[in-house]
């Protein structure tokens, strides 16, 4: 699915104005000496397009590991898109026109999205993108590295030397896809939901997160989808995404009269755990807000991909 953004009216959509929020409400910069602003490719997710491929590679000449540098895109009209995130909707599957002229509107949105940035970001931020987003960052005071000719050798090199010049000592132990993972879960559930559901010990490969041997999640366009290991971690950390049943599931549809509470926060699309007798006995999708199940007496408000006692 291709999301089209073709007029002025683009940053006003919900989903790209919840998108800001969000990031802003629930996101918080990994820590690091050092954050790159991108600009944002044609091809998406970023960092399956020839020129990001490109950059990736000379940070990470300059910074083997990924969690020494913040990596974010800078774009219209989501604003901001750190690295951990792109895979998420919108991001992952939008177009805009490529006209080389940004409104008054799209950059002051630009820049008070680097200003939220600059105050939650702890290190020194580079801009390495030309036009309207150079000419952003430098109202802001971050230095541009290079601004023309971004896929020359002469600029990548110096991409990479300004990245070496300040990338710190890596401490993480190659844990870059639990770190994205956490920031996932915050942007996705709150903040604080990353370390209950990716917690210290908890094992991600090729966008799963395991407890030991058992599947709590797997990452997708719409963030973690849950199993029941993750689902019950979310009942306690995040109970706004609950929703309380007054019978046992024995099927994957849960009808309204089924549904004694749900969190006033849920959303169609979001992922909730189902809840039953204060156990956790399913993890699935919201097909209703949560005020909308409340005022339900039929229908479907969640379906369970997966249940059990």
């Amino acid at each position: 699915m291709r999301v089209r953004y073709v007029s002025a009216e683009s940053l006003h959509r919900p989903e790209a104005v919840r998108w800001r929020s969000r990031l802003k409400e629930r996101y918080s910069p990994p820590e690091a000496e050092l954050a790159v602003l991108l600009p944002c490719s044609a091809r998406k997710p970023y960092s399956t397009s020839p020129s990001h491929r490109r950059f990736i590679s000379a940070i990470r000449r300059g910074a083997p590991c990924r969690c020494q540098v913040n990596e974010v895109v800078m774009t219209s009209p989501l604003g901001l898109v750190p690295r951990e995130l792109e895979s998420l909707f919108p991001a992952c599957c939008y177009d805009v026109p490529v006209t080389g002229h940004w409104s008054g509107e799209e950059r002051e949105m630009l820049r008070e999205m680097l200003r939220w940035y600059l105050r939650a970001f702890s290190g020194r931020v580079v801009c390495y993108a030309g036009g309207a987003y150079a000419e952003v960052a430098e109202s802001l005071g971050i230095e541009v590295v290079a601004r023309e000719s971004l896929l020359s050798a002469e600029s990548l090199e110096r991409l990479e030397q300004r990245v070496a010049e300040h990338a710190a000592e890596c401490r993480c132990g190659g844990g870059w896809q639990a770190r994205a993972a956490r920031c996932v879960a915050d942007f996705q559930f709150g903040r604080g939901a990353g370390e209950a559901l990716v917690p210290e010990g908890a094992v991600v490969r090729g966008g799963r997160v395991f407890y030991g041997e058992r599947l709590a999640a797997e990452l997708g366009s719409g963030g973690l989808r849950l199993r029941l290991p993750g689902a019950r971690r979310l009942a306690e950390a995040c109970p706004e995404y609950a929703v309380e049943l007054n019978f046992m599931p024995k099927s994957r549809n849960v009808l309204a009269p089924g549904v004694v509470r749900a969190g006033e926060m849920i959303l169609p699309g979001d992922e909730v755990a189902a809840v039953y007798e204060g156990r956790t006995v399913g993890a699935g999708r919201a097909l209703m807000s949560g005020g909308e199940m409340h005022r339900a007496t039929r229908g479907v408000c969640v379906e369970l991909r997966e249940f059990g006692g």
